[in-house]
């Protein structure tokens, strides 16, 4: 009696967690395997199309990130197998020893990690793609903010700027050898808009 009471107790458990993974997925118990199958790997596409068109703001990623994170525990619990295979993360470039270099080295890693995570939906890979995107972005605009200080002059942005409104790189690289007043502002915009957000990241 004693050993099917814990056995008894143990499948309990599993029901619980199969419970917990399928609500995370807004299913319920009666549903088909297939459909389990669609939804996780839905809701991975919809993590990975936010890491592959919007713009890096490491708040936002990272809560994208700590969905993977249910979402690989949901495929362990369900035992679900995610589309595509395992991605290596690419080599990347250096950070730019000067602002021309800093902007387009940065914009080839960023094309770099989205060609490569668009071969997978699986969401423990998606996760250090997710991750490597808000270390890199961190990195970038801590460097921006140094490099771009002798571009901007005395321009200063005292509006705010929504962290998701991103400055067009090609912009950016053609305000650097600009002397017109649109380049300054530009450059005094984005310094703007990350500063905003590396503040917010010491909070």
């Amino acid at each position: 009696m004693h050993f099917v009471g814990l056995s008894s107790l143990f499948e309990n458990q599993i029901q619980m967690n199969k419970s917990v993974a399928l609500s995370l997925l807004g299913l319920n118990d009666s549903v088909e395997i297939e459909e389990i199958m669609e939804r996780l790997d839905a809701e991975s596409f919809a993590v990975r199309d936010h890491f592959m068109r919007q713009p890096v703001v490491p708040v936002l990623f990272r809560s994208r990130v700590n969905r993977l994170v249910e979402l690989s525990d949901v495929a362990r619990v369900l035992n679900i197998q995610p589309l595509g295979a395992p991605v290596e993360l690419p080599s990347l470039l250096p950070m730019g020893s000067n602002f021309v270099l800093l902007v387009r080295n940065h914009v080839e890693n960023i094309r770099r990690l989205r060609t490569a995570m668009a071969s997978t939906l699986d969401p423990d890979v998606l996760v250090r793609f997710g991750n490597t995107l808000c270390n890199l972005q961190l990195r970038y605009m801590e460097q921006f903010l140094v490099l771009s200080l002798d571009i901007s002059g005395e321009g200063i942005h005292t509006n705010a700027v929504p962290a998701r409104d991103e400055a067009d790189w090609q912009k950016l690289l053609e305000s650097i050898e600009s002397n017109e007043s649109w380049a300054k502002e530009l450059i005094a915009r984005e310094r703007a808009r990350m500063a905003q957000i590396l503040e917010r990241e010491v909070q």
